[in-house]
């Protein structure tokens, strides 16, 4: 069944002393793929609006739109490739380590995916996480005030996609 997303969050973590610097990316697209008959065989593939951002700080969104140069790399892709681990454990509640590619910046890493889902006929509710080197993608871990964000960051998804009727 195809499955178009609706909405999403895209959560990005960076370490640093004193505090982490949490950004939100609320623009997500995409389609997923998901038979529960044969899980093995899903796909998806999920857009993330790099311009539409926010850190809760004037700032710091200054900071990582010049660091980062949105406007030149709008677009960041996951593509899954496949479930490397996947099993239901109730009803239509499914847990699963997937692997893919994450474009953005003219780069594709592999990444490892976890996460769990809740799906039914009517639309798939979707939360994962996985870490990253900033550095694998092409951009360098900012300084705020003299303080450097840490190269590996933390990715947190949640998203809901609803059934397009194929």
């Amino acid at each position: 069944m195809l499955y178009k997303v609706q909405r999403g969050l895209v959560t990005v973590t960076a370490r640093s002393a004193p505090h982490d610097t949490t950004t939100r990316y609320p623009k997500l697209d995409g389609t997923i793929e998901f038979d529960a008959d044969n899980p093995r065989a899903a796909r998806a593939e999920i857009a993330i609006d790099m311009r539409v951002f926010d850190t809760g700080d004037k700032l710091k969104n200054w900071k990582l739109k010049s660091a980062h140069n949105p406007d030149e790399h709008p677009t960041a892709i996951f593509t899954m490739a496949r479930f490397e681990d996947i099993h239901e454990m109730t009803a239509g509640q499914w847990n699963a380590v997937a692997s893919g590619q994450l474009k953005w910046r003219g780069r594709a890493p592999m990444v490892k995916v976890s996460g769990k889902a809740s799906v039914d006929r009517r639309g798939i509710d979707a939360q994962a996480s996985f870490s990253i080197d900033m550095r694998e993608l092409g951009v360098q871990p900012p300084e705020f005030f003299l303080l450097k964000v840490e190269e590996v960051v933390l990715v947190q998804v949640a998203l809901a996609a609803f059934a397009t009727g194929k």
